[in-house]
This record gives C-alpha cells, sequence and structure tokens, in this order.
C-alpha cells in the first residue's frame, strides 16, 4: 500500500510538472527569443573611507569610490557614501547606508543623470579560532532621476544581495586574508510579455549577479587599514525593448558579461 501511494504521489507530481510547463510554453509562443550578447571586462575601483566609532555599538562611515570600466581605460562611475551600523553583539550588527550614484557614458563623454541607493545590511558573524565566518543579507535600493517605461526599467530597483565571507587572522602581521561568494537577486525586474497593454503587469525574479572574490586586509596601524581584492563576476540581465505606445515587444537581449574587478580600498578609522 505505501507503494501505491509513492508512485501514485509521483504520477501526480509528474503532472501538475507537465501542467505548469505546457502553461509557461503556451503563455510564452507569442514572445521571440532572446537575442544573446556575451561581454568581456577588466574594471577597477579605487576607494577611501572615513569610520568614525561614536560608540562601542555605534559607527558612522563616509566614503567615495572611483569606479573604471572597458579595461581600465574609462570612468565608469562615482560612488559618494554615508551610513551607520549598530552591533549589539559580536555575532550581529544591522547598518544603513546611502549612496549617491554618478555615472558616466563613455560613448557620448557625458555624465547621466544621478542615481540614488539605499541598503539595508544584515550580518550575522561566527568566530570559529582565527576564522570568522559572515553571512550578510542587503536589501539594496536604487532610485533612478532619468524617465524610463517602467514596463522596460524597475524605478525604484530592488535586488537582494547574498555575501558569504570567511576571514582568517594572520597571528602578529596585521594581515587578513579572505574568500566570497555573493549572489545578487532581482526582487521586482520586469517581466517579458507580448504586450504590456493586454498583459497584466508582473515582475521576474532571477539571480543577476553571481561573484566570488579573494583578498587581503592589512591593519598598518590602530587608524590605518588597507584593503586589496580581485572579484570575479557573471552579470546577466535583460534588455527589454517595446514599440512605443502600442506596447508590442520589438525585442529583447539577454546581455551576459564577465567581469574581473580589481580593488584597494584605504579606510582611516578614529
Amino acid at each position: 500500500k505505501r507503494f501505491i501511494r509513492t508512485i501514485r504521489t509521483i504520477r501526480t507530481m509528474l503532472l501538475a510538472v507537465s501542467i505548469f510547463g505546457f502553461g509557461t510554453i503556451a503563455s510564452a509562443q507569442d514572445i521571440p527569443d532572446a537575442e544573446r550578447v556575451t561581454t568581456n571586462d577588466f574594471r577597477g575601483r579605487l576607494e577611501g573611507t572615513f569610520e568614525w566609532e561614536v560608540a562601542k555599538e555605534l559607527s558612522l562611515e563616509a566614503g567615495l569610490q572611483l569606479r573604471l570600466n572597458n579595461d581600465l581605460g574609462s570612468v565608469d562611475r562615482i560612488h559618494t557614501s554615508v551610513g551607520a551600523q549598530y552591533e549589539p553583539c559580536k555575532y550581529f550588527n544591522l547598518g544603513l547606508d546611502y549612496i549617491l550614484i554618478n555615472g558616466y557614458d563613455s560613448k557620448v563623454k557625458s555624465w547621466d543623470k544621478p542615481r540614488h541607493r539605499a541598503n539595508l545590511n544584515l550580518e550575522g558573524k561566527l568566530e570559529l579560532g582565527r576564522v570568522e565566518l559572515s553571512l550578510r543579507e542587503r536589501v539594496q535600493t536604487t532610485f533612478r532621476t532619468d524617465s524610463v517605461n517602467r514596463y522596460e526599467k524597475m524605478n525604484p530597483e530592488v535586488v537582494l544581495r547574498s555575501r558569504l565571507m570567511a576571514e582568517y587572522s594572520i597571528r602578529h602581521s596585521g594581515w587578513s586574508p579572505y574568500i566570497l561568494f555573493e549572489l545578487h537577486n532581482t526582487l521586482n525586474a520586469p517581466k517579458v510579455v507580448a504586450n504590456y497593454k493586454t498583459s497584466p503587469r508582473s515582475t521576474d525574479n532571477y539571480v543577476t549577479r553571481y561573484r566570488a572574490g579573494v583578498g587581503a586586509k592589512l591593519r598598518i596601524t590602530r587608524n590605518h587599514r588597507l584593503d586589496f581584492y580581485y572579484y570575479f563576476d557573471y552579470d546577466r540581465s535583460y534588455d527589454i525593448d517595446y514599440k512605443g505606445n502600442a506596447g508590442t515587444l520589438k525585442g529583447y537581449k539577454l546581455e551576459n558579461e564577465f567581469r574581473h574587478i580589481f580593488g584597494i580600498s584605504y579606510k582611516f578609522k578614529l
């Protein structure tokens, strides 16, 4: 009897999957296949940060970051940031950040309209001898100041960033090498439809970035810190294009980009 029940359960699950798959295929019949575009780029980051420990559990930060792209040949953007971090215990901290993003378009040689970004960070830590493990969840919300079609690009755009990191403190050296892995998940990306005027507005959720990184932090003195790092990013996103007021889908691209990012960060801690 248990065997028969198991077979029936499996059959029911397969039937449900088949119905779901057919429905998905049917709903996608009017949508053409995405054009695939793949690019590679070497990028760089230079950053300076000031941290002020207001109280034992509370610290404030301000920073400026320059980003380079096009194989380190042009400016990509400048980030100006302020933030606060509250650490009620050594196992957990809560952070809030605001970032002003000034992007530069090297093709037309002009600055884009600025974007505003707010981050909510929740991080848990665990120390195992000289190794510190941490898991950070970041809700990232970016507001655009230019005019966009909300069916092509969301405003604001909300992304969940999940980062797992392991850091090792080398005794009597000031060096702390680390490795990390991070996923970026879209929470409200626009869904591709044949015609947004005849289809209900809906959102899509998918992993838009995979990141693996290695680095090393150096504590020069109590006040001066350096961080050297390398990230390998695999980015994937959709570039959707509809026909003006008609709402009909002209086409869309699946943009894949492989990024090699080299960075140096300096922090002055008061």
